[in-house]
């Protein structure tokens, strides 16, 4: 999972809908869900792999560069054709959030996908 934030200030409404208009400043992408518990196990200076299914889609690969950055191996990752990794976006205006919209796949991993995972962990702990 990701979670990307969007900071900014709003000063204005929109004219063509009652909503605020955030004119964003700073945007920042950090990992989230079990990928901040893998960062901060690493920070604690923990040796960390992670298992787990990920889609073929381009937050797939945000969150390897992500995983990557911390030093975490990603070679145990099976990859889930149309597979839609976890994002969540909020954003963030005057200090308060204004809205939180997620991408997202809600299918559960298919059988190929389990067996594929069941195998990688069989290796590791053989």
């Amino acid at each position: 999972m990701i979670d990307h934030y969007l900071w900014g200030s709003s000063e204005r409404i929109s004219p063509e809908a009652p909503v605020q208009i955030v004119d964003i400043y700073k945007e920042n992408t950090v990992l989230g869900g079990a990928g901040n518990v893998i960062n901060n196990l690493q920070a604690l200076g923990a040796k960390v792999d992670v298992i787990s299914v990920i889609g073929d889609c381009k937050i797939a690969a945000e969150l390897k560069d992500l995983l990557g950055k911390i030093s975490v191996n990603t070679g145990f990752l099976v990859v889930q054709k149309n597979r839609l990794i976890s994002k969540k976006s909020r954003l963030i205006a005057a200090q308060q959030q204004v809205i939180r919209f997620d991408s997202e796949s809600a299918d559960e991993i298919n059988l190929q996908a389990q067996n594929a995972i069941k195998k990688t962990f069989e290796k590791i702990i053989t």
